[in-house]
C-alpha cells in the first residue's frame, strides 16, 4: 500500500452525480460546508429556481450546522433528463471546466439485470468517456464493499477479481464498474462504503429503507399488526458491516483530500466492535418482546408452512439482505487505519451506536407505537432464545 499524499488535494470545479440521492445529498453536503468544492454542479431531473439548491442538499447541510444561504452561490444546478437519456454531447457541456467527477449515481434494484447494467455499467462507461473528451482530470467513484462477491477471502484494496459467485447483480455491476473507472487512463479514486445507517450521534437518517431499515420496516409493517408469541427468524454470529452516515460523511472528507490517485478504498467498520444479526434482533425484541424467538442460520432451515403467514412474508421480503447478512465478510483497512493516523475520527459501529437509530425509529413508527400501546402491559419481562437445531438459552430483557 503507499503512502498517503504529503499536500491536501483540493476540488475546484467538481461535478456530482446522484447528488439528490441518499449518498450524494450527504457528499453534496460534506464537501461543501468544509470548503473542499469551490463550486458543485449537481445535475438533475427536477427544475430548480435559480439561485436555490435541492432541498436533500439543503436539509443536510442545516444537519451539519451549516447555513445554506451562505453557499448558495456556490452549487449550480444542472437539467438534464437523466442518465438513461442524456446524450454524450450534453454531457462533455456539462463537464466544461470541469476538474474532478464525483459518480455517485446508480441503479440499487437488486433485481432489475437490465437498469443495473444500464445504469452501473453503461452510464459510467460514457461518463468516463464524456470525462475524458472534457478534459477531467479526475475521476472519483462510489461503488460498495460488497462489490467483491462471495470469493470466500478478504476484499482487498485492490482492483477485484471475479468471485465464485455474487450476491446480487447490484454487486456485480458495481464491480464492472470500478473496472471501467480504473481502466480509464483518467487519475481515478474507487471507494466502497458499506451499508450506510443514521448518525451514531442522534440516529437521524435520510435515505430510503434499505439494508437495516428494511428490517426494521418489514418488523414494524408485517409483524406489529398482532402480538406473535413465538419469533422465527433467520440470524447468524456474523458482524455486520453497518457505517453510520456522519462517519460517511467524515471518512469521505479525508478520503478525498489524503488518499492518493489509484487507489481503492475500503469505507468499512471493524468487525471487532460491529454486533451481529442476532444481536440486532435481540435489540429489537426488547421492543416488541415476544415470548420466544427461534433462530436459524439459513433460510432452508426454516420451515415456511409451520409458522405464520406474517413472518413467513418478513422473511420472504428480506431474504436476500439476510443471505448477505449470514456470509462472513472480511475486509482489508489500510487507508482507514493511515487516515485515523492522520486526525481521521473514526466512530466504530457498536450495539450502542445502533441502538441510538432503533430507538429514534421506533419512536417515529406510529405502528409501533400503537403496538406498544395495545400490548404493553401484557408483554413478557423474559424472551426465550433457541437456536434451530440446538440448546435453548434465555436472556432477561429490560422493560424499554
Amino acid at each position: 500500500m503507499n503512502a498517503l499524499r504529503e499536500t491536501a488535494r483540493e476540488g475546484k470545479r467538481v461535478l456530482l452525480t446522484g447528488g439528490t440521492g441518499y449518498l450524494g445529498a450527504l457528499l453534496a453536503a460534506q464537501v461543501l460546508s468544509d470548503d473542499w468544492a469551490d463550486t458543485l454542479i449537481v445535475p438533475s431531473r427536477r427544475a430548480q429556481a435559480a439561485g436555490t439548491m435541492p432541498e436533500e442538499i439543503h436539509r443536510e447541510l442545516i444537519a451539519l450546522g451549516t447555513d445554506p444561504d451562505r453557499l448558495a452561490d456556490r452549487i449550480e444546478v444542472v437539467a438534464w433528463k437523466g442518465a438513461e437519456q442524456v446524450s454524450r454531447e450534453d454531457m462533455v457541456s456539462m463537464l466544461a471546466g470541469v476538474d474532478t467527477v464525483i459518480h455517485c449515481a446508480g441503479c440499487l434494484d437488486y433485481f432489475d439485470s437490465v437498469a443495473l447494467q444500464a445504469l452501473n455499467v453503461e452510464f459510467t462507461q460514457r461518463l468516463v468517456d464524456a470525462s475524458k473528451a472534457a478534459g477531467v482530470a479526475r475521476f472519483i467513484f462510489i461503488s460498495t464493499a460488497y462489490a467483491g462477491g462471495y470469493s470466500g477471502a478478504p476484499i482487498p484494496e485492490r482492483a477485484l477479481e471475479t468471485p465464485a459467485s455474487d450476491p446480487t447483480d447490484y454487486t456485480l455491476t458495481k464491480r464492472q464498474a470500478e473496472h471501467v473507472v480504473a481502466s480509464s487512463g483518467i487519475p481515478f479514486l474507487v471507494i466502497r462504503p458499506s451499508i450506510v445507517i443514521g448518525s451514531a450521534k442522534d440516529g437521524r437518517y435520510s435515505g430510503k429503507r434499505y439494508g437495516l431499515y428494511q428490517q426494521w420496516m418489514g418488523i414494524e409493517r408485517l409483524l406489529s399488526d398482532r402480538y406473535h408469541d413465538e419469533l422465527h427468524t433467520v440470524a447468524t454470529d456474523q458482524p455486520l458491516n453497518l457505517l453510520h452516515q456522519d462517519v460517511f460523511q467524515a471518512s469521505m472528507a479525508s478520503i478525498l483530500r489524503w488518499v492518493p490517485d489509484g487507489e481503492h478504498i475500503n469505507l468499512v467498520v471493524s468487525n471487532r466492535s460491529a454486533p451481529s444479526m442476532k444481536q440486532l434482533w435481540q435489540m429489537i425484541c426488547e421492543v416488541t418482546r415476544p415470548h420466544s424467538v427461534v433462530f436459524y442460520d439459513h433460510m432452508r432451515q426454516v420451515d415456511l408452512k409451520a409458522i405464520h403467514m406474517r413472518q413467513r412474508a418478513y422473511l420472504t421480503f428480506a431474504q436476500t439482505n439476510l443471505e448477505i447478512g449470514a456470509y462472513p465478510w472480511q475486509f482489508e483497512r489500510g487507508w482507514l487505519e493511515q487516515l485515523s493516523q492522520r486526525g481521521l475520527v473514526f466512530t466504530e459501529t457498536t450495539a450502542d451506536t445502533i441502538k441510538i437509530c432503533q430507538d429514534r425509529f421506533v419512536r417515529s413508527s406510529s405502528l409501533l407505537q400503537r403496538y406498544l400501546e395495545r400490548f404493553g402491559n401484557e408483554l413478557p419481562a423474559r424472551v426465550e432464545y433457541r437456536q434451530h437445531h440446538e440448546h435453548t438459552s434465555s436472556l432477561s430483557l429490560s422493560m424499554a
